[in-house]
């Protein structure tokens, strides 16, 4: 007969120890698939907090996953993360026309990280009148939100042409749970086209056609960069020559501007 060793008085904190390390392993792994069910479920907070889970152990693909599920159920967070994910290349493409139109899903649905980011990036790309309008969007949103400085050294015209765009997108109210057939149809997607005309367009379309922000370069080698609707430059946009010296720059309507920095009133 084989006898067994004796145990001191000494070794049972340890195995109680370690007894307690095994059932914490379990439970934590019983927990994580519970969130993985319930997230495979869609429910959209455990798709959130999988993702925060995915990010922090630096599965970033995994974690982009997550959150464009929870994005497509209207999450706020998620929608932001989407789009700066897009605009950073963090586990998924790097494209900033993509990650705009994900942070402007954030924006309409009350985040202000994202109202914020889309400002800032709007001023960078020199399109002002939106970089204000976001501005106004928060105000609207947001009670005591008080104006950056840089507004005020701004054009009269860019001010309100801000304000009134900041007011429209305020008033149209949440967009609608994504994907309905009519938001998939009419959703902008980024598209590099070779127009009728024999010029080129790099940006976002709906139906194939230029719609949102974009680009568009003439045989000559002039460009215009900035807003589309319809296929004519439609909002605030900006015309170069070919050397790459601004031509006009402010609002334009049906292809044509009416409002231009080079231009007497």
């Amino acid at each position: 007969m084989i006898a067994l060793p004796r145990l001191s008085l000494l070794s049972f904190p340890l195995f109680f120890i370690l007894y307690i390390f095994i059932v914490s392993i379990r439970a934590d792994a019983a927990e994580s698939l519970e969130l993985l069910r319930r997230a495979q479920a869609n429910d959209v907070d455990s798709q959130v907090n999988l993702a925060i889970l995915k990010s922090l152990s630096g599965e970033v693909k995994d974690a982009h996953y997550w959150y464009r599920r929870a994005a497509k159920q209207n999450h706020p967070l998620a929608s932001r993360m989407v789009g700066l994910n897009h605009f950073q290349g963090n586990g998924t493409s790097k494209n900033p026309n993509i990650g705009e139109r994900w942070l402007e899903r954030a924006a309409k649905l009350g985040d202000q990280v994202a109202i914020k980011k889309l400002s800032t990036y709007c001023l960078e790309q020199n399109r002002t009148i939106e970089a204000i309008a976001w501005q106004y969007f928060l105000k609207g949103i947001k009670f005591g939100y008080s104006l950056p400085a840089w507004i005020n050294r701004c054009t009269d015209f860019q001010r309100l042409e801000g304000k009134e765009l900041g007011e429209n997108w305020e008033s149209q109210g949440k967009p609608p749970l994504y994907p309905t057939k009519s938001f998939v149809d009419n959703s902008p997607v980024y598209k590099e086209l070779l127009l009728s005309n024999g010029d080129r367009y790099e940006g976002m379309t709906t139906k194939g056609i230029p719609n949102g922000s974009g680009k568009r370069i003439s045989k000559d080698g002039s460009s215009y960069l900035g807003s589309f609707k319809d296929g004519m430059e439609n909002g605030y946009g900006t015309w170069f020559d070919k050397r790459g010296i601004i031509k006009n720059q402010g609002l334009w309507k049906n292809g044509k501007p009416v409002f231009s920095k080079n231009q007497k009133n």
